[in-house]
């Protein structure tokens, strides 16, 4: 009986063992669904001299359970952003993973959401870290010869692009050295480990180490529609020779093109590439640029004026961003329609997290950010236009001139008022008689009469007094709380404009009110002892250092996000307006709590 049981023991485990190796697996050939037939792997250098490697792979079959691609583990640092997309979709790029079961590369998974494409592309944005220079106009590029693909590839072809022709150019590689910027490789093993380096020579001028850490595009539309652009760059110059010229890129439908620095116009040129969809500024700095050091330069520029559709102005199928030949970190664009307009297009449930449409009292704004921009956005089929409309009356276009008319109106009468009641009157002798006359009767009736005195100068203030002007300025700060909520509000869009401004022209006519009795009161402390006059004057040095500090933190917040000033001066200077601003606030809390111990 056991020796039976043990023969069916081994004729089972048998079975599991040998049959699934004799017959084709459901994975298997799910697995080896689908052949890579080509691949062609390009590396282009960008002006700024960052690396993009394009690797457009054909397929034949079916990939059912993603795709994976890498590089060799050594640009790992390097690699900024990455990106697949075919001539339709855009598919997300998973970075950082393993390449199958080996080690020394860093992968990158695709997924394609259910399609099955033949034709797509894997890009990867490289930091200008792989090129190194070596003097008299000579660099080395690290690269990856090809790809690191998790199949064998029957055919690769190679090309490495530059901004300009090179003058020299030599490829040192394992499989061989060339000096031919299109290379081809046939029967390319999976898992190919392959780095490499490229020793050229360009142009002077036509590559230029940078690091553009931000720009600030600012597109203005006028009650007539006319469209006006300010393209604002921070660049540091990351290469060891001084940097004389910087190339911006613009739409190509601008017109009217100047551009200048922080300290005035620029020499440039302009040329127009129809081709490419851009156009080239070519803008000569007034003193060279050293390693480190940066600057800030600024194109100014005319768009397609925004058309008029029905009831609405229309800015139709607006590239946010064009062509460019450099590596931005951080870029902000920044619609601003006519002073009285509403952007009814697109609306705040379509914007997604890196866009912000801001409701003011007058002005609506629209801001779109994008973290990593390069002409690799652009090859996106899927890339960032905007159909912007927005609604606007031109009643709106005669409002701030009859606004300041009547203010200066307005101030005329209240000057020729003064005026007229500042003026002598020649008087006549019987005028000055009767004068006279009457002087001397208030005399008489002012010795006769008991001395009083208008001010409270030798009174205590009450209790009453004090409890009235301390819940007095708690609701004017309260109120002041409230309206920053509001103001935050608005401009998250998250109330409705006619709302806000009922609000709060109800809270500032409170306010009003309450400063009026606040005002009131302090005039009464000053003419009474106890010390209350002066804290009433501390108290209006502490409101005076409060307002002047929550000014200069607007001021500085504006020109940080406009890129007047670095982060790192903005960092080193809000600490100190904000601890003036702390210690009025504390100042002013202590006078109040002085003034409650009085009354306890």
């Amino acid at each position: 009986m056991k020796r039976t049981f043990a023969v069916l023991l081994i004729t089972a485990f048998l079975l599991l063992v040998l049959l699934p190796a004799a017959l084709p697996t459901g994975v298997s050939a799910q697995s080896s669904g689908y052949t890579i037939d080509k691949v062609d792997h390009q590396i282009q250098i960008m002006y700024s001299g960052h690396v993009v490697i394009l690797d457009t792979i054909h397929v034949s079959g079916q990939i059912t359970d993603g795709f994976m691609i890498g590089l060799p583990y050594q640009y790992s640092a390097d690699v900024l952003e990455g990106f697949a997309y075919d001539a339709n979709h855009v598919y997300q790029l998973n970075l950082g993973v393993q390449l199958g079961e080996h080690s020394g590369f860093y992968g990158a998974t695709v997924d394609f959401n259910g399609n099955t494409p033949s034709v797509f592309t894997v890009a990867f944005v490289l930091s200008n870290q792989l090129i190194t220079e070596q003097g008299n106009g000579v660099d080395v590029l690290s690269f990856p010869a090809y790809p690191s693909l998790a199949r064998d590839v029957g055919i690769c072809n190679v090309t490495i692009a530059f901004p300009s022709t090179p003058i020299s150019f030599t490829i040192n590689k394992d499989d061989g050295a060339t000096s031919d910027q299109i290379y081809t490789r046939t029967n390319l093993p999976a898992y190919t480990y392959a780095p490499a380096t490229a020793t050229f020579q360009v142009t002077s001028g036509t590559l230029t180490l940078v690091t553009i850490t931000n720009l600030n595009r600012q597109i203005t539309i006028d009650p007539s529609g006319k469209v006006t652009a300010s393209d604002t760059y921070r660049i540091i110059n990351n290469s060891t020779s001084p940097l004389s010229s910087f190339i911006l890129t613009l739409p190509l439908e601008a017109t009217n093109v100047n551009v200048m620095d922080q300290f005035g116009n620029l020499q440039g040129t302009v040329s127009s590439y129809p081709s490419q969809n851009m156009i080239l500024a070519n803008a000569t700095l007034q003193t060279r640029l050293s390693t480190g050091e940066t600057v800030v330069l600024t194109a100014e520029y005319n768009l397609p004026s925004a058309k008029l559709q029905g009831s609405n102005y229309v800015l139709a199928d607006s590239n946010l961003f064009p062509n460019f030949g450099y590596y931005v970190n951080q870029a902000t664009i920044t619609f601003t329609p006519p002073q009285g307009a509403t952007i009814v297009s697109p609306k705040t449930s379509e914007l997604d997290s890196s866009s912000t449409l801001t409701r003011n009292t007058y002005q609506d704004t629209l801001a779109i950010t994008k973290d990593g921009l390069s002409y690799v956005s652009y090859l996106e089929p899927q890339q960032s236009t905007l159909q912007l409309s927005f609604n606007y009356n031109p009643v709106w276009v005669s409002f701030l001139p009859t606004f300041w008319a009547t203010i200066l109106a307005v101030a005329i009468c209240i000057g020729v008022f003064y005026v007229r009641t500042r003026k002598p009157k020649e008087e006549t002798h019987s005028e000055k008689k009767e004068q006279l006359k009457a002087t001397e009767q208030a005399q008489t009736l002012a010795a006769g009469a008991p001395k009083t005195s208008g001010a409270k100068t030798s009174q205590q203030a009450s209790d009453n007094d004090i409890t009235e002007f301390i819940d007095a300025y708690e609701d004017k700060k309260e109120l002041n709380n409230e309206l920053k909520s509001m103001d935050a509000k608005a401009q998250k869009g998250k109330i409705q404009r006619r709302q806000y401004k009922a609000q709060r022209s109800a809270i500032e006519t409170r306010l009003e009110g309450i400063q009026r009795k606040i005002d009131r009161t302090k005039e009464t402390f000053k003419g009474t002892t106890g010390g209350y006059g002066d804290l009433v004057k501390q108290l209006d040095l502490a409101e005076a250092d409060l307002a002047e500090s929550e000014e200069d933190i607007k001021s500085l917040e504006s020109r940080q996000s406009t890129g007047e000033i670095s982060i790192e001066e903005y960092k080193e200077n809000i600490g100190d307006y904000q601890k003036q601003r702390d210690k009025a606030e504390a100042t002013i809390n202590g006078i109040l709590l002085r003034l409650r111990e009085k009354i306890r």
